[in-house]
């Protein structure tokens, strides 16, 4: 997972050498056989670049002795996602696979180019799912790609347990229907003891999910049929819990199912930030939001960046020139040069500014840079 903490660590870790490099990979097919074959290619490229920055060859080889390690690793290309990033220095290693594809390169400079991870920062974050099941209560610790069950010990995690602990709510909750998994009502008895019985076991087990909760953070998704999700949320104490639940009976859907479905709902709550901040640069106008990368990072070097967009898989070489104050470009893209795009973001991080990474079309005004000023 490309969290923040882990971008941060790259770029305080950086030396005076780092290579960054980055390809689409493959889940199936044939192109998966192609891919360690690409990747032998862009290693053979740095080693190129490391030549002509002036390291011997034993310090090549050494550098990029892990990356050829990868090569005849079969079972780590077999798992591939959709992209992958490498960064390596003299005391990095650090591979990142991406949940989306990234253009084949390699760069060599005095930082890394970490714009490839920046998409993941705004969906950086876990979240929880409590399913509201008859037969199977379990509350779900999840991230974008992993899920793992964290119920609390001390919780009946199903009404016929906490009815037999109780014998009134045992005569209140008469089913009817002994068969019956997917309903918590409909077959008997009076519905409003029903509801009362199962607003009272609800009662016990959001005391304790709730507590948990708070010692996690993160939002909390809701699942269960409609019948039953507006009982939950009438007592509940957990102040994220997201509005919008996973529909259905959850009993026996499987754990990577519900992790998947919430994940849907969950990417606009993580974008939230981003979406507010896109909103505040439509309003504002003048001085305090520009599209000029220049501007931008002439602005940039004065910590008035605020929040900085750019626009996935663009680029644009060159330098800042310190003593004239201005932005040099250039279209040579080797590595004597930097991507003028990351080398802002790393700016605009360092100051505690925000950086959002968009599809071009997403982009304010569809350009390839933007960014809102403090000042």
């Amino acid at each position: 997972m490309a969290s923040r903490n882990r971008i941060d660590n790259l770029i305080s870790g950086t030396k005076n050498i780092n290579i960054t490099i980055t390809l689409p990979t493959h889940k199936k097919g044939e192109e998966v056989q192609q891919d360690p074959i690409r990747f032998k290619n862009l290693l053979t490229k740095a080693a190129e670049k490391l030549d002509e920055a002036g390291l011997r060859e034993k310090e090549i080889e050494e550098l990029l002795k892990s990356s050829q390690q990868l090569l005849g690793d079969p079972g780590f290309w077999n798992y591939a996602e959709e992209g992958l990033a490498v960064y390596i220095n003299e005391k990095i290693f650090e591979l990142f696979q991406l949940p989306y594809t990234l253009s084949e390169q390699v760069y060599v400079n005095d930082h890394f180019l970490i714009t490839p991870l920046l998409p993941m920062v705004s969906l950086d974050g876990t979240y929880s799912i409590l399913t509201l099941s008859q037969k199977n209560l379990r509350l779900l610790h999840c991230t974008r790609n992993g899920v793992q069950d964290i119920t609390p010990g001390d919780i009946f995690t199903n009404l016929e347990d906490f009815l037999e602990e109780s014998p009134q709510a045992h005569l209140q909750f008469h089913t009817g229907a002994a068969n019956e998994e997917a309903m918590f009502f409909g077959h008997g008895g009076n519905e409003e003891d029903k509801k009362t019985v199962v607003t009272k076991y609800f009662r016990g087990v959001e005391e304790s999910v709730t507590e948990r909760l708070r010692k996690n953070g993160g939002p909390l998704i809701l699942a269960g049929t409609e019948e039953i999700v507006p009982l939950y949320q009438a007592i509940n104490n957990y102040k994220h819990t997201v509005d919008e639940p996973i529909k259905g009976y959850p009993g026996e859907v499987k754990d990577k199912e519900l992790q998947e479905s919430g994940w849907k709902i969950i990417q606009s709550w993580f974008l939230k930030d981003m979406y507010s901040a896109i909103d505040r640069y439509k309003r504002e106008s003048g001085e305090r939001i520009s599209n000029n990368l220049s501007r931008i990072i002439e602005s940039t070097v004065m910590g008035k960046t605020d929040t900085l967009f750019l626009a996935k898989d663009e680029e644009s070489r060159g330098y800042y020139d310190d003593e004239s104050n201005t932005v040099q470009y250039s279209s040579n893209s080797n590595g004597s040069q930097n991507d003028l795009l990351n080398w802002t973001a790393l700016k605009v991080m360092d100051q505690g500014g925000k950086v959002y990474v968009l599809p071009k079309e997403e982009m304010p005004h569809q350009t390839t840079v933007a960014a809102l000023f403090r000042f």
